[in-house]
């Protein structure tokens, strides 16, 4: 479900792009530019300055806004030509990273789309070298950012693992004190020592739990 909505809003960014580019609208590109990286950077206030990261705090949209963002650039300055075409590259990246890794495949057989008509004007030979460099990268893209997803993955588990540690030395500490505080009237020296060395290896856990 993740997966199909993350894919759902590459593709409805591109198709606005795409609709965009081929109506009288285009002539506003310039305007909607500012409108959205106003709108972008609103987001991405509220995150502290994370907003490439955390997608603006606002889910897979940041990311839409984003991409569409970069297309209007992109195609304001040249289309296939531009300056700026290599920010695809690094936008493929970060979907990649953020996204789950196979919505790059949505994301570069959109771009390629998208740019397709202008592909085949002029020096075809050149802007297909240009449009076929991005279907190069996304096998690599793909590897990157599956190896970022498991590793943060790993993280995740890593630190779920000590918290439940800790939680579990602290119920451990909390039964054992209780027991020595209400029983210890009944208990026998050397069990008074163990509930106590008990303590300690509690207390050391806790201590491993924060390193």
């Amino acid at each position: 479900m993740r997966f199909i909505l993350q894919a759902l809003v590459l593709i409805l960014s591109f198709v606005l792009v795409f609709v965009w580019q081929n109506t009288p609208l285009s002539g506003y590109t310039v305007q909607i530019l500012g409108v959205l990286v106003v709108v972008y950077l609103i987001i991405s206030a509220r995150r502290k300055g994370q907003g490439f990261l955390t997608m603006g705090g606002e889910g897979p949209w940041g990311i839409f806004i984003l991409n569409t963002i970069i297309l209007l650039l992109v195609f304001a300055t040249g289309s296939i030509s531009s300056s700026l075409f290599f920010l695809l590259y690094f936008l493929g990246f970060g979907i990649a990273f953020v996204f789950e890794p196979p919505a790059i495949f949505i994301f570069i057989v959109g771009a390629v789309l998208v740019f397709l008509p202008d592909a085949l004007r002029g020096d075809a030979f050149g802007n297909f070298i240009k449009v076929g460099s991005l279907l190069l990268i996304s096998p690599l893209v793909y590897f990157f950012g599956r190896e970022y997803r498991k590793s943060d993955k790993e993280e995740a588990d890593i630190e779920a693992l000590e918290e439940r540690t800790k939680e579990a030395a602290d119920t451990i500490s909390e039964d054992v004190e209780e027991v020595i505080k209400d029983e210890k009237a009944n208990l026998k020296e050397q069990d008074v020592q163990k509930l106590n060395e008990i303590l300690e290896e509690t207390e050391d856990l806790r201590e491993e739990s924060k390193k």
